[in-house]
């Protein structure tokens, strides 16, 4: 763990390695690398953008599932291709999610950043970085932290699940909530300082890369990915890919 200044304090810097676990039920795959496509077929990918990670196949599924479209009949296993460093938001930090509730904070309500090239804003309940972080610190291209929403959803529907508990790793930040923790990520391996708006055969240098595609229903496809080729690292409370 590093430090890193941000006006009078100190925030605490993760570096999350290469082949690390991620887990997510994703609309568009396509959004999840170039961002969210336009009318003219071009993509527009902000600053801020982030794509939303969870640290086991089952979590998204528990936690989201009022929010699926149809579509969404599977959950894709991405693999982090490099080191990424992040902002570190669970103990021993002093910060937690709900700090993008403060003003003048180095993370705040996504709603209330710059939409740029986007059709429309962010979510009030989501965290972005603030304008001085992104241009001061290029480099960190995320932070992990508990979504309070989604763990009270998953920590009930867990009660009926036993055989899934092993793999919900709990954390706990300084507002003393426990739960999994989400790993929120830019797509770029260094985050923009300006929109980017994206041809099809433009190439960029991702963060992370897809490496399997399963039914997100198929517990037991799921559960054997898991047990055979997923370990625990509690440093970063994700899972590390083996062959």
């Amino acid at each position: 763990m590093k430090t890193i200044r941000y006006r009078n304090t100190d925030l605490l810097v993760k570096t999350i390695p290469k082949n690390t676990l991620l887990f997510r039920i994703p609309r568009f795959i396509e959004d999840d690398f170039k961002g969210v496509k336009l009318s003219d077929g071009t993509r527009c990918l902000t600053p801020n953008y982030n794509v939303y990670f969870h640290p086991n196949p089952f979590a998204g599924s528990l936690a989201l599932k009022g929010f699926f479209k149809d579509s969404q009949k599977s959950i894709f296993v991405y693999k982090l291709i490099r080191d990424v460093d992040v902002l570190w938001l669970i103990d021993p930090s002093k910060y937690y999610r709900g700090t993008k509730n403060l003003k003048s904070m180095f993370i705040k309500r996504c709603s209330t950043v710059k939409k740029g090239c986007l059709p429309r804003t962010g979510h009030e309940y989501d965290p972005c970085m603030s304008d001085t972080m992104i241009q001061k610190y290029p480099d960190i291209v995320g932070m992990i932290a508990i979504s309070y929403g989604d763990n009270k959803i998953i920590k009930e529907k867990l009660k009926k699940t036993v055989k899934l508990q092993k793999y919900f790793k709990m954390a706990r930040d300084s507002a003393k909530r426990t739960g999994i923790p989400e790993l929120v990520l830019h797509p770029l391996a260094k985050r923009p300082q300006e929109d980017i708006i994206s041809s099809e055969s433009d190439v960029f240098e991702y963060n992370y890369e897809i490496l399997k595609e399963f039914n997100k229903n198929d517990t037991p496809k799921l559960t054997e990915f898991m047990d055979k080729h997923a370990k625990y690292d509690p440093e970063t409370f994700f899972y590390t890919y083996t062959e």
